[in-house]
């Protein structure tokens, strides 16, 4: 997910909360939230750690030894303002395993770095999550969150979190969301 340019370190021990997609994943211990690219489950009841998977990823640019969540690399956790730009994150490639995927709020900590439209940390938890349909509401609430499977509480927080939504934009965030995810390629 794309937070933008570094902006600034978020004062230490303070939590900030933004928007994220998840995939949902079967499990042999029931339904579970996992990263949309990377092989990571969310365990209920646990905060998740970042590491950096840069070392991994064979085209990656090295950047030496460094602290997870420093501005001279892009791990950690991330969350954007505007639940649009995580939109895209909604679709991709799943696994066999995956039985949809899901947008949800996230609270974040430990060290966390503000970019342009968004944050990354070492630290993070579901706050609040939106699913299609209450059968999945039901499963993923052993993780102590909010869940919405209401489309109406759907376009009520994304038209109101929206930047766009609240400058007056003639464009609400549900709108702009539905065009964005139904054209183009997606990443994740």
């Amino acid at each position: 997910m794309e937070t933008g340019r570094f902006v600034r370190v978020v004062e230490r021990g303070a939590a900030v909360r933004g928007w994220r997609a998840w995939a949902v994943v079967d499990t042999p211990h029931g339904l579970r939230l996992a990263s949309p690219l990377f092989d990571q489950y969310w365990v209920p009841g646990e905060a998740a750690h970042a590491s950096c998977r840069r070392d991994e990823d064979p085209f990656a640019q090295r950047v030496g030894e460094h602290e997870v969540g420093s501005p001279v690399c892009g791990c950690g956790f991330h969350a954007v303002r505007d639940p649009v730009d995580a939109f895209s994150y909604l679709r991709g490639r799943d696994e066999p395993a995956t039985v949809c995927r899901v947008l949800g709020e996230v609270t974040l900590w430990g060290n966390v770095l503000e970019g342009e439209s968004g944050w990354r940390a070492t630290i993070a938890y579901p706050a609040r999550l939106y699913v299609p349909e209450s059968s999945l509401a039901e499963e993923l609430a052993v993780y102590g969150a909010a869940v919405s499977s209401s489309s109406w509480e759907w376009r009520s927080a994304l038209a109101t979190s929206s930047p766009a939504a609240s400058a007056g934009s003639s464009t609400s965030s549900w709108s702009a969301a539905r065009m964005r995810s139904s054209s183009g390629n997606a990443s994740g």
